[in-house]
């Protein structure tokens, strides 16, 4: 699965503009830190570099990540097995984990950024994790299971109330937005309601026009039905806007601006590992603050 992985993140940046590679590259580093060939963790940095660049990084002047544009410019080759895999690595976990089990093929981790676990494929769980280890990686689900990306950042334990304090804000946020979307829904409900009842009441007068010869009813029960149809197309209006809103809420919200927020904290805590791994000299609660 890791070879899979490797091969389709080296295919997606070849397609890449490499000049827009090295300005992604410059801009996570900002947040990040810039990495050297001789930091211990070099390798799994630029790893975790790369599947920021290809997961996560929006095109500039688009909406869509390098994964999602290689997946719209092979859309139509139905039998390609790089256009399946891409679709399955498109389903993934980014997050901070902490070891909760290790056994002979998996390993059992809690996602501090949702608080469900996982048990992810991993015949190496022995040898790469202890219990209770606290670190960045990604989660991939594929074909019912989940496995681990290749690239992880191991945090040191003593770091977890901060961080866990870090993801409380997002959690705190993602909670506002959830609570404007459940309103938004809540709203919708109530004028899918009001547009049920006004149908109903179109029916009910369509079958009294029908059911009398009196021309008086009949122009009375017209004029009702005119009134009832300007507010049906009215509150038809209301639902396609208040729909309108609430997917853009869902989109912009809930999934992107969260996972900015995500993508931000992830850098920034892979920051302060950096400044960790390099000097050991610095007390460990003056790096992991803010």
């Amino acid at each position: 699965m890791k070879e899979i992985f490797d091969l389709l993140i080296q295919k997606i940046t070849q397609d890449q503009d490499s000049n827009d590679i090295l300005e992604a590259r410059r801009d996570y580093q900002k947040i990040a830190g810039e990495i050297y060939e001789d930091d211990r963790s070099y390798e799994a940095r630029m790893g975790l570099f790369l599947e920021w660049y290809v997961f996560d990084r929006k095109a500039p002047g688009q909406e869509k990540t390098p994964l999602e544009l290689f997946i719209g410019r092979n859309g139509a080759s139905e039998d390609s097995e790089e256009l399946k895999k891409a679709h399955q690595f498109s389903d993934n976990i980014n997050g901070i984990f902490v070891v909760k089990k290790i056994r002979d093929d998996e390993v059992v981790v809690l996602n501090l950024l949702d608080a469900i676990k996982y048990n992810v494929r991993e015949n190496d769980g022995k040898l790469i994790f202890h219990k209770n280890d606290l670190f960045e990686g990604r989660i991939i689900r594929r074909d019912d299971n989940y496995y681990f990306s290749p690239n992880f950042c191991f945090h040191p334990q003593e770091a977890e109330k901060f961080i866990k304090n870090e993801v409380k804000k997002i959690a705190f946020t993602r909670g506002i937005y959830l609570k404007e979307l459940k309103a938004f829904n809540s709203d919708l409900k109530a004028l899918n309601s009001r547009l049920d009842k006004n149908r109903r009441e179109v029916e009910k007068i369509n079958g009294k026009v029908q059911k009398t010869q009196s021309t008086d009813k009949i122009r009375s029960f017209n004029a009702k039905l005119e009134t009832t149809k300007k507010d049906q197309a009215e509150l038809t209006q209301k639902i396609s806007n208040l729909e309108a809103v609430t997917a853009n809420h869902e989109l912009y919200k809930i999934k992107n601006e969260i996972n900015e927020l995500i993508n931000h904290l992830l850098q920034k805590l892979g920051y302060m590992n950096l400044k960790w791994e390099r000097s050991r000299q610095i007390d460990l609660h003056d790096i992991y603050r803010n």
